[in-house]
């Protein structure tokens, strides 16, 4: 009766750790709760110092951390779990476990006495493979001190279960990550086209283009290098490069050469091209992971589709020179402006009319692009751009001068109406938030940005039109000194500070 009860007892215990291992796998996706989870449910049998699982990437024969996909296992510990751990498991598939790097059979009659002799007094490993449709994709480690209870054959038979069930459920983990990365490779290709279809300048598409593929190869640090006229090859994104692996593979990049690998795997680099010439390269390196074939093929699709919005900002390049407003903002670009001054200058000075100039910048933009991104970016400018025009009368002549600079040029207007315009103009940027969740390549933010402004009249002693546009920058940046978001009008006093 003593044994029927305490083999009732067992059973119920298998069935329950069964029944809660099911439960986890079934109710939760968050890979690091998940772990947890199942250390505490094995934790009724084991004293447990870690629960990892690892996972081998076929294309580079890493492995790495379940829980922290982005990290790759150091280099000793590699070794040891491809050596002397998954290739034995890969080996016998489902039917064995390792204890100790000691191979155990579950059918194994003798099972609990050999568990025993393989036991160490102090830390003790226990593997188990994690396999896919009867191939092993990875390995369970348990580090434990000791076991809490008495481990039946029964016991082993039910965690082969339950390994199974483990298995199928990071299994399809990896399989939805995997998903995750391609629809997040084809939202990068989609975003890159919108921009092709809407900007030419190469100053502004290329820094979005290498976020994008930094964002989407996160493993891998991603720089952009344009060759200049003499052949050589000038970085233009980021704004350093110290990778010597990098530099030491442009020498060996060929022309006819669509894209090159390092030979240890972990540095690439994928040509830019117009027509058959490479006109620039995209570097991905990294001290830690090889490039994956997935990887180095979506980075050649990448490539290409940059050596498209390279080849049509180039085609429109001198039809952009000519152009009158800034295709980013919709207002007049610097050389519009620049017309516009010496006219109403002209006209000023020949009817005797009042004429003001106002001088705004975006305050801390620098810190927008470096926390956001340069798309964010552009939706701040976009957005102050539509608050300037909102704000003005329809003579008034609004442009941006560059960068997260405006102009705004008054006609017969004083100064003291033009000081209120520019207050007006600076609590509307104040208050309005700005919406970076249509940002093409990441947001999900409202921002708030303030702007500072200075504001200049013209005077009878003016000799040319730069001069106006030169006091209120004068001003503007008094008004950036004393703190930002701000107004300054300009006085001849503050050429002397």
């Amino acid at each position: 009766m003593a044994d029927t009860a305490k083999n009732s007892k067992n059973c119920i215990l298998e069935l329950n750790f069964l029944l809660e291992v099911s439960t986890v796998l079934a109710d939760i996706s968050d890979s690091k709760i998940l772990v947890d989870k199942l250390q505490e449910i094995f934790s009724e049998f084991f004293t447990i110092n870690s629960f990892r699982i690892f996972v081998r990437d076929d294309s580079t024969s890493v492995f790495r951390d379940f829980v922290k996909d982005w990290i790759t296992i150091e280099k000793n510990q590699q070794e040891e779990l491809a050596e002397n751990i998954f290739n034995k498991l890969e080996k016998s598939g489902c039917s064995c476990f390792l204890l100790n790097n000691k191979l155990i059979k579950y059918s194994s009659k003798n099972l609990t006495a050999v568990f025993t002799d393989y036991l160490t007094p102090a830390k003790n490993l226990l593997y188990f493979p994690v396999l896919n449709e009867n191939k092993t994709i990875g390995v369970l480690e348990i580090n434990f001190d000791k076991i809490l209870t008495e481990i039946k054959i029964d016991f082993f038979l039910a965690l082969q279960v339950a390994m199974l069930q483990i298995s199928t459920s990071v299994s399809n983990k990896i399989l939805n990550q995997n998903l995750q990365v391609h629809i997040n490779f084809q939202n990068a290709m989609k975003s890159i086209a919108k921009l092709i279809e809407t900007q030419f300048d190469l100053n502004y598409l290329l820094p979005i283009i290498g976020e994008l593929i930094d964002r989407f190869v996160s493993d891998h640090l991603i720089y952009i290098f344009i060759k200049e006229d003499k052949g050589k090859f000038r970085l233009f994104w980021p704004s350093d490069c110290q990778d010597e692996n990098i530099l030491k593979l442009i020498a060996k990049m060929k022309k006819d050469k669509s894209y090159i690998i390092s030979n240890n795997g972990k540095t690439g680099l994928f040509a830019i091209r117009n027509e058959d010439k490479t006109t620039g390269l995209i570097a991905a390196s990294s001290n830690i992971d090889k490039l994956s074939r997935e990887e180095i093929n979506y980075l050649l699709q990448l490539s290409a589709q940059a050596s498209v919005t390279t080849q049509r900002a180039n085609s429109y390049a001198q039809v952009l020179k000519y152009a009158t407003l800034d295709a980013l903002t919709g207002l007049n670009n610097r050389r519009q402006f620049e017309i516009r001054l010496k006219q109403e200058f002209a006209s000023a000075k020949r009817h005797k009319k009042a004429l003001c100039c106002i001088m705004l910048d975006i305050d801390y933009f620098k810190h927008v692009n470096d926390t956001w991104g340069h798309s964010a970016g552009d939706c701040v400018l976009r957005n102050v751009a539509k608050i300037i025009s909102g704000e003005l009368r329809e003579y008034d002549i609004a442009s941006r001068y560059g960068g997260e600079e405006f102009c705004i040029l008054l006609p017969d207007t004083r100064i003291k109406e033009a000081a209120f315009v520019a207050q007006r103009l600076r609590k509307a940027v104040e208050k309005t938030p700005i919406n970076i969740s249509d940002d093409p390549v990441l947001g999900s933010d409202f921002l708030n940005v303030s702007i500072s402004v200075g504001v200049s009249e013209l005077d009878d002693n003016f000799q040319d039109a730069q001069r106006l546009y030169q006091c209120a920058d004068i001003a503007l940046y008094e008004a950036k000194r004393r703190g930002r978001n701000r107004v300054v009008v300009y006085d001849e006093a503050l050429e002397q500070i």
